[in-house]
């Protein structure tokens, strides 16, 4: 194929490479590619020995004389065999050629000519192996800068949620505390923990999914007790450091007045419902059109007085009076006050004329749900503890009762009047001492009844029951006239016949039906065996246990009248 400097292979590259042949053969192959390289005389003086061979092919006439020193080399397509068989690869044969020179004779140039040539098809399978090499190298260097950004990420949010600053407090109440702060950075949440009279251990209150949200009402507290509060910023799974507010105070319930009234000269009386919290209570009073002040003001400083008088006041004038609870612990804290109560000063002694307070509907209950009225005659208890053991039974069960007492026990047994109005249980009237029924029951019968449980626990009866059940004019028009609504039964266990308490319980867990007004008796320790078997299972069962005049007010829709007999929640005669 004649005669090639090591310059022509280099200029195209090809020297000792697998593709020497095949650009070699596919520059000879055009003389267009011959012409534009400057190869005229060799491509001439190659194909001017050629010469066919007898099978029609051409042959180097000289190939072996010039090249070989007439040994007779012969070439496929990649290497060179002489005629003794060796063999020699193109790269060795290439070896000591002389330089190709230009036509003036200077040495041609190593430097690549321009010009443009058509890539074979292995060297676009280069290029396509290098563009895959390339995209493979740019795609790794991606996942590896993503998989950075992810761990830095992380890092930075493993170490970025924000503390929360300003925690405050406002809006002390006896149940309630309103907590305040400001938004925590990189925060999603917050998390509210309390502790009770100085614990160290905290307990969770409530989870805040909303970043945005930086207040929250603390509700459901006990009343004069200390509490910590920790708010937590929160980020996913990750907490910030706790922040704690600590020693806030609730303050104590507002008293209820039960009384107020004025039966002698110059002179008020009021009594309120006690606070077994409190360091004592604060009695404010004031003519009317005046002002409270510190002049008008007396403190009561023992904590089991629930009344007190006001004396030298004007005559014939009317007084608004109202009462705090305060405790002291680091300071003296003052619950809200109560409700007012006015009163027009006597001018001379008088009888005192018992009157009932207005009761407050316990918000707490589910009118939709069934109730029943436990009620229980003749207390209280003055021998045996039937009457402590059954208040035990609905103090732990959070129930409630109405109890029909006599005046002449209810100086004998006044604790048990105190916890029985502490508990709030409802306390009514059986006269004063159970011996004239019917007809033979007088005014002075209720009446006493209601002084002698007053004069006991500071609080006059709000429900009457008439002995055995026979209710006369008499007894209708002082209920009305002391405010109080009468009550009958619809359930009569009969157990100041039985004295069995399984018949008692089955005599009510037989028959008890929504609304339903059941009658017991306190003073029997059957009785009191019965009520702790019977409370558990009618709460069990669903049933609310509540007062009298709960019952009616939920369920008859509208609060007991005065005078006014119940059967129970839905009947009357």
């Amino acid at each position: 194929m004649g005669y090639y400097s090591d310059e022509f292979f280099k200029e195209y590259g090809l020297t000792g490479s697998d593709e020497y042949n095949d650009d070699f053969e596919d520059v000879f192959s055009d003389s267009s590619k011959v012409k534009s390289r400057g190869y005229e005389d060799i491509y001439s003086d190659s194909h001017s020995r050629r010469e066919p061979d007898r099978r029609g092919g051409r042959r180097d006439s000289d190939r072996s004389s010039r090249r070989d020193g007439g040994r007779g080399v012969y070439r496929d397509g990649r290497a060179s065999y002489d005629r003794d068989g060796d063999h020699r690869s193109r790269s060795d044969r290439n070896t000591n050629r002389r330089p190709v020179r230009d036509d003036r004779g200077a040495p041609r140039s190593d430097e690549p000519r321009s010009g443009s040539r058509r890539p074979t098809g292995k060297k676009r399978k280069r290029r396509r192996s290098r563009l895959f090499r390339r995209t493979m190298i740019v795609l790794s260097f991606l996942a590896i800068l993503l998989v950075l950004t992810g761990v830095i990420v992380m890092i930075v949010s493993s170490f970025g949620v924000g503390e929360v600053q300003e925690l405050s407090s406002s809006d002390v109440g006896a149940d309630q505390v309103v907590l305040s702060w400001e938004k925590a950075n990189h925060a999603d949440g917050y998390q509210v923990l309390l502790a009770k009279d100085g614990s160290d251990e905290f307990e969770a209150y409530q989870t805040i999914s909303d970043p945005d949200t930086t207040s929250l009402t603390v509700s459901g507290l006990e009343q004069a007790s200390s509490y910590s509060f920790s708010v937590v910023a929160l980020r996913g799974q990750r907490e910030g450091k706790p922040v704690l507010i600590e020693n806030i105070f609730t303050l104590p319930e507002a008293p209820q007045i039960t009384n107020c009234f004025s039966n002698k000269t110059g002179s008020i009386h009021v009594d309120w419902v006690g606070n077994d919290r409190a360091t004592g209570y604060v009695v404010e009073y004031k003519k009317d059109g005046g002002e409270y002040s510190a002049d008008t003001t007396l403190t009561v400083s023992d904590p089991a007085a629930y009344g007190a008088d006001i004396d030298d006041l004007e005559v014939n004038a009317a007084f608004t009076v109202r009462v705090y609870t305060y405790v002291t612990a680091d300071k003296q804290y003052n619950s809200a006050p109560s409700a007012e109560a006015s009163v027009t000063v006597a001018a001379q002694d008088t009888e005192i004329m018992p009157q009932a307070m207005e009761l407050e509907t316990d918000e707490t209950l589910d009118p939709d749900k069934p109730m029943i009225a436990l009620t229980f005659d003749d207390g209280p208890a003055v021998e045996g503890d039937s009457g402590d053991r059954i208040l035990d039974v609905l103090e732990q069960y959070n129930a409630k009762a109405t109890f029909f007492m006599l005046g002449c026990n209810a100086g004998n047994c006044a604790d048990n009047l105190k916890r029985k109005v502490d508990l709030k249980m409802e306390i009514g009237n059986h006269t004063w001492n159970h011996v004239h029924l019917g007809s033979e029951v007088t005014t002075e019968d209720v009446r006493m009844g209601s002084n002698g449980i007053y004069e006991a626990c500071g609080q006059f009866p709000t429900a009457f029951r008439s002995p055995g059940g026979m209710t006369t004019d008499v007894i209708t028009n002082e209920c009305a006239a002391e405010g109080m609504p009468i009550y009958y039964w619809s359930i009569d266990t009969q157990d100041w016949s039985s004295r069995d308490a399984d018949a008692v319980y089955h005599a009510v867990m037989d028959n008890v039906k929504d609304g339903d007004i059941i009658l017991m008796h306190e003073i029997y320790g059957s009785t009191a065996d019965a009520v702790e078997k019977m409370v558990p299972e009618l709460i069990k069962q669903g049933y609310q246990l509540v007062t009298c005049h709960d019952l009616i007010a939920l369920k008859g829709g509208t609060d007991p009248v005065p005078g006014i007999q119940y059967v129970d929640a839905f009947r009357t005669f």
